[in-house]
């Protein structure tokens, strides 16, 4: 996907969940948590990358979310931490005009969705996001793309 170009979005009526408190520094505030499907959620971090858009994402994971890297070795552990993580990193790509190509695809077999990113000169890297029961985004994890077989998302070839 190129930067300024939207994308595809589904309309959706889901079930809301009760408000969670959530550590921050200040008093507590309450985000309402807003159930989300694992291919929803990789859109709105696409459009982070490919627009250096600042999505509100933190409504959709659970207080605890995990974060991974293949290539960090410890694992975050929360979605205040992982979203001042990510928008850290999209204004330091803005700052920097640093382009991500992006495109949605699913693991051949399982259908799981899966983000492709690819900065030029780099391997493609993919994100893998996994829903709770509730419906809200309990982990994600970037790994070589390589080590999947990737199809096309239907109708994007």
């Amino acid at each position: 996907m190129q930067k300024g170009v939207s994308t595809m979005s589904q309309s959706h009526s889901l079930e809301q969940q009760k408000p969670e408190k959530t550590k921050q520094s200040g008093p507590a505030k309450a985000i309402r948590k807003i159930p989300i499907s694992e291919e929803e959620f990789l859109r709105k971090i696409e459009k982070m990358y490919s627009e250096y858009a600042i999505e509100e994402i933190r409504c959709h994971m659970k207080s605890d979310f995990r974060y991974n890297s293949f290539w960090v070795f410890e694992e975050m552990k929360s979605a205040a931490r992982y979203v001042d993580y990510i928008t850290q990193k999209i204004q330091t790509l803005e700052r920097e005009n640093i382009v991500i190509k992006t495109r949605m695809m699913h693991i051949r077999g399982t259908g799981q969705p899966c983000l492709v990113l690819r900065q030029p000169g780099t391997e493609p890297i993919c994100l893998i996001a996994e829903r709770s029961p509730k419906g809200l985004i309990a982990r994600m994890d970037m790994m070589p793309a390589g080590f999947y077989k990737l199809v096309p998302c239907p109708g994007e070839d």
